[in-house]
């Protein structure tokens, strides 16, 4: 004798009469968006034939095409979940790397490379210590540029390291 209720073959008749009404709340709900679905599309069905202003595109199911919606711009939305995010300023901060002669000007920039901003802090590495130095007065004048060029709340502290520079060990 089994120690189930419901017999030798362990059937429960409780779980199997939830189970049948599970299986129908689940067909009824599928039977709803079904609907749902077919009435969309019916909705949405034209049955003139596309304009050269609408936009198209190949049906899966069958050889015709089908109507769709015209695409959108993105750069709204993206601007939005950017914002959302936080991510803008930081964003704004890696333009550092590629506008960084027209921050420092051609000579400096042959002799200090960026390496990162993070927290409004940028770190700007020098080759050696006399170029550290000569930056180090020139810290105002490079902030002043740095805002200017990325934005007041991208750049507000200027830290400087020395250290050979990644740009001249890449180039040969």
């Amino acid at each position: 004798m089994s120690g189930r209720a419901g017999g030798p073959h362990g059937h429960d008749p409780r779980t199997e009469r939830h189970r049948d009404r599970d299986e129908r709340v689940y067909e009824r709900r599928r039977r709803a968006a079904a609907r749902r679905r077919a009435q969309l599309e019916r909705r949405e069905y034209d049955p003139a034939p596309p304009t050269d202003d609408d936009w198209v595109a190949p049906d899966p199911d069958t050889d015709a095409v089908q109507r769709v919606r015209p695409p959108t711009a993105i750069g709204s939305d993206l601007e939005h979940v950017l914002a959302q995010r936080g991510w803008t300023a930081r964003l704004r901060g890696t333009r550092v790397f590629t506008q960084w002669e027209r921050i420092v000007g051609a000579e400096l920039a042959r002799r200090c490379e960026p390496v990162r901003v993070a927290g409004g802090t940028l770190v700007i590495r020098a080759e050696n210590q006399a170029w550290a130095t000569q930056l180090r007065y020139l810290t105002p004048a490079l902030l002043t540029s740095a805002q200017e060029l990325l934005g007041e709340d991208v750049v507000v502290e200027i830290r400087l390291v020395v250290g050979p520079l990644q740009s001249s060990q890449e180039s040969p």
